[in-house]
């Protein structure tokens, strides 16, 4: 009797987990650009589903490609100093993304990276800071790993990658503090910043 009651418990934990699975998706292939993200010559990324503006390279990494320096792995506290100190490509808004946010950036496949190459690229496989803290447990915040595509909770003394964004429709002539000041600089009608060709 035990033995098919350990069976049963068996059957229906593999049933629940395959159940419960993530779905993925290998056929989108990781160096095909997607319609929902615009690199901008700037060195930041719109996001057309979201609204969002991002940092092209995660922090410590710039130049074309994201391939100059090396990923900086921050405390929670560090990144969200980082964020409110940032001034790039302009911009005087830039923040750490909340645990939305940063999952919303996530592509399920089941293997390799769980990012856009193309909008992203150089991306660490490891997890990424996010602003949200985690609720029930007093000092730490939700962290998103790139390479599995999990979401887990980190202590925020513990070090971990950043990723900056900002609202890109915050910086226009009705909010000019959000913006700093560039002569090659033109306000589009929804809102959005983007470089003039030279």
């Amino acid at each position: 009797m035990p033995a098919r009651l350990w069976l049963l418990v068996f059957g229906v934990v593999v049933f629940v987990a395959s159940a419960t699975a993530r779905e993925c998706q290998d056929e989108a292939l990781p160096d095909m650009p997607s319609p929902r993200f615009v690199v901008i010559q700037n060195g930041t990324v719109k996001d057309a589903s979201t609204g969002l503006m991002w940092k092209q390279c995660a922090e410590g990494l710039g130049g074309i490609g994201c391939v100059r320096g090396e990923t900086m792995s921050l405390s929670w506290q560090s990144a969200m100093q980082r964020a409110q100190t940032s001034t790039f490509a302009g911009h005087a808004d830039w923040r750490l993304p909340d645990r939305d946010e940063l999952m919303s950036l996530l592509e399920r496949r089941c293997f390799g990276l769980d990012i856009d190459g193309v909008a992203f690229p150089n991306t660490q496989p490891g997890r990424f800071w996010s602003s949200t803290p985690a609720n029930y447990y007093p000092g730490s915040a939700w962290r998103v790993h790139f390479g599995t595509g999990d979401m887990d909770y980190g202590m925020k003394r513990q070090s971990a990658f950043v990723r900056l964004v900002r609202d890109a429709h915050a910086c226009t002539p009705a909010r000019p503090s959000t913006c700093l000041p560039h002569e090659d600089r033109l306000y589009e009608p929804h809102g959005s910043v983007e470089e003039l060709a030279e």
